[in-house]
């Protein structure tokens, strides 16, 4: 009974990432969790290789899933600080114009943008390697006091995952960001810069809400956003870039080639903010 419940809850964590439904992942993996740790203790009963209580030894696979997870995330996290993808890519136009992919979850998702009041502003495509690529498409309320950054992310078997992270600048010089992002960072942002992040909010117009309530109680007044969508990007991916390094989250960039762009401390908040990302539905570090 145990074996086909574990392909359920692979197959459901990896429809979950490819259709971008965190939800699903999280209970897919605890569901894997659960299920391999009660499958090996079923198994090391019957084969006579433990004389504990089922739930001793169910307990014993359980924190021996953990320490498998554990080590494969941080051979992940080291290959990732080690690779050549850039951390911060560097946005630039896109020449193509908005293309939105002909799906309908994005379709339906390009609606609800219509239907709540934003317009684009700007298309831009961030470089990850030789083929792979971000695409940002930038957008704005009628009056610029709010802008929204939609993130495609490109997953396995060519499908795409959707970000939305909105942005308001305070007339006190405060920025606040409501973001849905579902990828851990563990590093730190400006201290001008109020990030809360809700990955299991898919919905752009509920996202939306509570981005307006979060404004509404900073108590100052929201300013017209008229630089550049594009320029203000990369700006603010250099700060945070130069923030990291400064606080020991990233490498200096001359000690990169020999101990990776990740810093030792800067691997273990990573590590921590992916085991509350996959198992909470919640990133530990805003700060």
């Amino acid at each position: 009974m145990v074996l086909p419940l574990v392909v359920i809850a692979v197959i459901l964590s990896v429809s979950g990432i490819r259709k971008g439904e965190p939800l699903r992942v999280i209970i897919g993996r605890w569901a894997i969790w659960l299920c391999v740790s009660a499958g090996m203790a079923i198994l090391l009963h019957r084969m006579g290789a433990s004389s504990k209580p089922m739930w001793a030894t169910a307990l014993f696979c359980l924190l021996m899933w953990m320490f498998v997870e554990t080590v494969y995330n941080w051979l992940a996290i080291d290959a990732i600080s080690r690779s050549g993808l850039p951390l911060f890519p560097t946005y630039r136009y896109n020449e193509g114009g908005n293309q939105w992919p002909a799906d309908r979850k994005f379709i339906a998702l390009r609606e609800n943008l219509r239907k709540v009041g934003l317009r684009s502003v700007a298309s831009a495509i961030g470089m990850l390697g030789s083929e792979d690529y971000l695409r940002c498409s930038v957008y704005q309320n009628e009056d610029a006091t709010l802008r929204l950054n939609l993130t495609f992310l490109p997953r396995g078997g060519g499908s795409l995952s959707v970000f939305c992270a909105f942005s308001s600048m305070l007339e006190n010089g405060f920025r606040v960001v409501t973001d849905n992002v579902f990828i851990p960072f563990g590093g730190f942002y400006p201290e001008n810069m109020f990030l809360e992040r809700f990955p299991l909010v898919r919905s752009v117009g509920r996202l939306m809400k509570i981005h307006e309530k979060r404004v509404a109680k900073a108590e100052s007044t929201p300013l017209k956003w008229e630089n550049d969508p594009v320029a203000e990007m990369n700006e603010l991916q250099k700060e945070i870039e130069k923030l990291n390094v400064s606080l020991g989250f990233l490498v200096d960039p001359s000690k990169r080639e020999e101990d990776g762009n990740i810093s030792r401390e800067g691997r273990y908040r990573l590590w921590t903010e992916l085991w509350t990302l996959n198992y909470l539905g919640r990133s530990k570090h805003y700060c």
